[in-house]
């Protein structure tokens, strides 16, 4: 027993030695902790939380190109000024050397109607994945936060539950110290005592330890540099654990149907088979559709004429004719031009073309989608069918122990005034007391099961709404 006394004393000893080592490092920081509220924590979390911002530009980035597929029916205007030199022996070319071009407006402007219709289908679908995307990571890390505010806010209860059991103990050590030293109890009983109370010492300490790892798991959730927020534990006063209404398996069926209207990775997987669906319509486009092109400039032309030296024989004498209406003169001259097209490529019927390939492969993916979505379905009825149960059983759990909670204070009173008077062992004391710290541990891990399952359920359902999860809808 003096074996088993001086370990114990050991172990406190050096568990003591860390705590004052891991202590001192944050008492040489100072830095005075803010009690913040779960809103207040969540708003800090997603401000800070780079991964949200790096989704948020995405979006941006996917509104910009449903815009710029918008912007394929504004005609291309611009100002063009060009040289061009050439020679020929004979023919047309020959009685020019080259001409320049100032084109004051040009206009440009082609569309094939499939191509454009997909494309923008296709950019609308990349904008709600991207939106999708922003909504999942913002859903991760609100759960986060909540589950590791309230590890924190239990971290802290744990504390105090053994805090309390340290001084019923030691209240129990002086009780049986005093009984030994007028003789009314074995010196086994006062050993088994002081074993007991030494023996919380480094429990306490294990929970102290605990609670500074949730106390920076807390705040690297929230993006916070060092250690500079903790949780407020007034909602833990409130005691508002409320049950669900309404049958079980009616209410998970609806849970589950919710999660599939609204879980992002629902809609992203969707809106994925819809991208591909409409990235194979566009390579169909090139042999379904024409492209249509209209083109129009205005601007002046000055020609570098190259006369020929025609001769002809007359009775009159040789005479040199003037051609300059064909060969041009080197004069400045206004020009304009206007040219309509529309252009089949009848080449991407071949099963070998590029675009047939690539329609293919967009084909494929299709049912890559398709099989990934029915694998995410399957999941999200499991997931929210375990995070149901274990939100029932907690609730339920909270309950039965918040009743245990009291009926154990009673009997460890009931006990200890039994102890006094000599009608029971210290054994049995021992037992009472261990009796209510089980009821608290268990209250409090039930707390914690709660607030955990209520929000893993509002992120499995893809919802902040708890009318969906507590109200019977009829």
């Amino acid at each position: 027993m003096r074996d088993r006394y001086k370990t114990a004393a050991a172990c406190a000893a050096i568990m003591l030695a860390l705590c004052l080592s891991s202590s001192g490092a944050r008492a040489g920081e100072t830095i005075e902790l803010k009690k913040i509220s779960l809103e207040e924590a969540r708003s800090i979390a997603l401000a800070n939380n780079r991964d949200y911002r790096i989704a948020t530009h995405r979006l941006h980035e996917a509104g910009e190109k449903v815009g710029g597929v918008w912007g394929q029916l504004i005609p291309v205007l611009e100002s063009e000024a060009s040289l061009q030199r050439q020679y020929a022996e004979s023919g047309a070319m020959s009685l020019s050397d080259g001409q320049y071009d100032i084109r004051f407006v040009q206009l440009r402007f082609g569309i094939n109607p499939g191509m454009f219709y997909n494309s923008l289908q296709l950019s609308r679908s990349a904008y709600i994945v991207a939106q999708e995307e922003a909504r999942r990571i913002r859903a991760e890390v609100e759960y986060n936060v909540i589950k590791s505010y309230f590890n924190l806010l239990l971290a802290g209860e744990a504390i105090v539950l053994r805090k309390e059991s340290m001084d019923l103990l030691k209240t129990n050590l002086k009780d049986v110290e005093n009984l030994y030293r007028t003789g009314s109890v074995p010196r086994f009983e006062l050993l088994q005592a002081q074993v007991q109370y030494q023996g919380q010492e480094p429990l306490l300490l294990e929970a102290r330890n605990n609670h500074a790892i949730m106390l920076d798991t807390f705040n690297y959730h929230l993006g916070a540099e060092n250690d500079r927020y903790t949780a407020d534990d007034s909602i833990l006063r409130r005691g508002a654990y409320r049950l669900p209404d309404g049958d079980s398996a009616r209410k998970t069926m609806r849970l589950i149907q919710a999660g599939l209207r609204n879980r992002p990775e629902v809609i992203q997987v969707q809106k994925k088979r819809e991208m591909a669906e409409n990235a194979e319509s566009i390579q169909d486009s090139y042999y379904l559709w024409p492209t249509f092109t209209i083109g129009g400039s205005y601007g002046m032309t000055k020609l570098m004429p190259n006369p020929p030296s025609v001769v002809i024989d007359t009775p009159m004498g040789a005479l040199s004719p003037d051609l300059s209406a064909i060969s041009g003169t080197s004069a400045w001259q206004n020009t304009w031009q206007v040219r309509m097209a529309a252009t089949y490529r009848w080449g991407a019927l071949i099963p070998w073309d590029a675009t047939r390939a690539a329609g293919r492969e967009e084909e494929l993916r299709v049912k890559e989608a398709e099989e990934e979505l029915g694998k995410i379905r399957k999941l999200i009825g499991i997931s929210v069918n375990a995070s149901y149960s274990r939100l029932v059983t907690s609730c339920l759990t909270i309950r039965s122990q918040k009743e245990n909670v009291a009926t154990a204070e009673e009997g460890l009173r009931i006990a200890r005034e039994s102890y006094r008077a000599g009608v029971i062992k210290n054994s049995e004391l021992l037992s009472a007391e261990l009796a209510l710290t089980n009821a608290r541990t268990g209250y409090i891990n039930s707390v914690n099961s709660y607030y955990s399952s209520l929000a893993e359920l509002k992120r499995e359902i893809g919802s902040d709404d708890e009318k969906l999860i507590m109200e019977d809808a009829q």
